[in-house]
C-alpha cells in the first residue's frame, strides 16, 4: 500500500525553503519573544553587575539568542494554520535555519560594534546562532500540533 500524496510540495529549492521559513516566522509571537529577550538580557546584566563585571554586549547577545529562539519555537507551537507553518512543523530543523541565521547575523554585528575582530565576531555569532537553531529545532521536533491542526 502506498502512502497518500502530500498536501504540500516537498521538493523545494533552498531559496524557496528560506522564503517559506520566513513566512512561517512571520507568525511568531513577537511580543513574547521580545519579553523573553529583555528578561534574559536583564538577568544576565544583573549577574554581571552582581559579580562586579559590568558588560553590555554579552547580555545583549544572550537576549538576541532568547528573542530568536522563542520567536522560532513559538511560531511552531502556535495554533495558527497556514501552509508555511504546516511545512515548518513537518521540517523543524530546516525551518530552524532562519532563526539561527538571524541570531547569528545580529550578534555578528553587535560583536563587530563591540570591537572584536572578524574571526572573534564570526565565532561568537556562529555558536550563538547554533544555540537559537538548536532550541528551535528541538522544540519543533518534540512539540506536536493539536488534533485540530493535524486534520487540516
Amino acid at each position: 500500500m502506498s502512502a497518500p500524496p502530500s498536501t504540500y510540495q516537498t521538493d523545494l529549492s533552498h531559496r524557496e525553503e528560506i522564503a517559506v521559513s520566513g513566512a512561517a516566522l512571520s507568525e511568531a509571537p513577537w511580543k513574547l519573544a521580545g519579553a523573553a529577550g529583555v528578561a534574559v538580557a536583564g538577568a544576565d546584566m544583573l549577574a554581571h553587575l552582581a559579580f562586579l563585571h559590568p558588560e553590555l554586549f554579552s547580555p545583549l547577545s544572550e537576549g538576541v539568542v532568547a528573542f530568536f529562539a522563542v520567536a522560532g519555537a513559538g511560531a511552531l507551537v502556535r495554533s495558527r494554520h497556514s501552509r508555511a507553518l504546516r511545512w515548518a512543523r513537518s521540517r523543524p530543523w530546516r525551518f530552524a535555519i532562519v532563526p539561527g541565521a538571524a541570531a547569528a547575523i545580529v550578534i555578528f554585528v553587535l560583536t563587530m560594534l563591540h570591537g572584536s575582530g572578524v574571526f572573534g565576531s564570526g565565532f561568537t555569532a556562529l555558536w550563538h546562532g547554533a544555540i537559537a537553531y538548536g532550541v528551535t529545532g528541538v522544540v519543533g521536533s518534540v512539540v506536536r500540533p493539536s488534533r485540530a491542526e493535524r486534520g487540516s
